[in-house]
């Protein structure tokens, strides 16, 4: 019999799992929703469209100590402190899950990976779930006041097996899922998406002269996406010259300096190569490399950019120029 929790409950559930985790979830700050932690229960949103920043912010944070060197002896950084990431999205619960493969790669990033050993991901969905793709514990919206729990690791039962969720039988059925966006239908068909955005490299460089001249190189379009990983790392010693640090913060290939080397040169100069380069990279190189692109349409980018770069209809033009120079032949 499937287990279920009260709208009501939820709250009380976090106030519970508070006590032995640090405890993180979307909440309204201002006119924007956020990842923060977890003070007031009642302030949790059990469902938001996105978020300013991805829920990758606890797992890649944006700037972190890696470790120390004192005496000759390396310390590294230490998770002290379980957590819980409450409230996810279906789609930022996919973006993880990509997420851990990539940095999973070997040479595997063992900071990241430390940290997602050390927490719980708990997804919220007001519609359907169908096949979920990540996530620890799942409540799925089945009636008005009732969140259906599918466990999906031993983590996640654990929580299901609190007081706060009750074994009955539901009568109501999920909403189904959303109507879809041109971006999400795009993003289905990685092998399409890959051989468009390399063709345009060399037969349709004239939207890329154009955005070129519009992309300010401001880096947002990465800090803001799921799926952005790159970092520059740099050592800092301390006065006495007795501790040395090493931290790493996000870098953008979107930024002037991130392709420049020792020496001065630079192999993408000019910004035209550099925005290529980021839709080359989660739409090409990531096919490749995993067999998906790295997008899940959360449209965070298109949301923020400060020039409105629209990421959904720069792939449309690119599709579709690239399906007039290549039909599908016809047998």
């Amino acid at each position: 019999m499937p287990k279920v929790i009260s709208q009501l409950d939820i709250p009380n559930l976090l106030g519970h799992l508070k006590k032995t985790y640090d405890v993180f979830g979307p909440q309204k700050k201002g006119q924007e929703i956020i990842f923060d932690k977890v003070e007031e229960p009642g302030e949790v949103l059990l469902g938001y469209h996105t978020t300013l920043l991805p829920p990758k912010i606890y797992f890649l944070p944006a700037e972190e100590e890696l470790f120390k060197v004192t005496n000759g002896r390396v310390q590294e950084t230490e998770i002290k402190k379980p957590f819980i990431v409450f409230g996810l999205n279906l789609k930022d619960l996919t973006a993880i899950a990509q997420l851990d493969q990539i940095m999973g790669k070997p040479p595997a990033d063992t900071f990241y990976l430390n940290r997602r050993k050390a927490s719980t991901l708990i997804g919220v969905s007001e519609t359907e779930v169908g096949v979920p793709l990540g996530g620890d514990l799942i409540l799925e919206k089945v009636s008005e006041q009732g969140y259906r729990a599918s466990a999906l690791t031993a983590k996640g039962r654990k929580i299901a097996s609190l007081e706060f969720f009750k074994e009955k039988e539901i009568s109501g059925k999920a909403k189904p899922l959303e109507a879809v966006t041109k971006l999400d239908e795009m993003i289905l068909d990685s092998e399409l998406l890959a051989k468009a955005v390399e063709w345009s490299r060399e037969n349709y460089s004239q939207i890329w002269e154009r955005l070129g001249k519009i992309c300010l190189g401001c880096g947002i379009c990465t800090y803001v996406c799921p799926l952005c990983y790159c970092t520059s790392t740099e050592d800092k010693t301390s006065f006495d010259r007795s501790v040395c640090t090493r931290c790493r913060k996000w870098d953008a290939c979107t930024l002037p300096g991130f392709a420049k080397i020792a020496g001065g040169h630079n192999f993408r100069p000019d910004q035209k190569g550099r925005y290529f380069n980021w839709f080359y990279h989660k739409f090409v190189r990531a096919y490749k490399e995993f067999g998906q692109v790295q997008c899940v349409a959360c449209h965070r980018c298109q949301k923020y950019c400060p020039a409105g770069i629209n990421i959904e209809k720069v792939l449309e033009e690119i599709i579709s120029a690239f399906q007039k120079a290549n039909p599908v032949r016809k047998f």
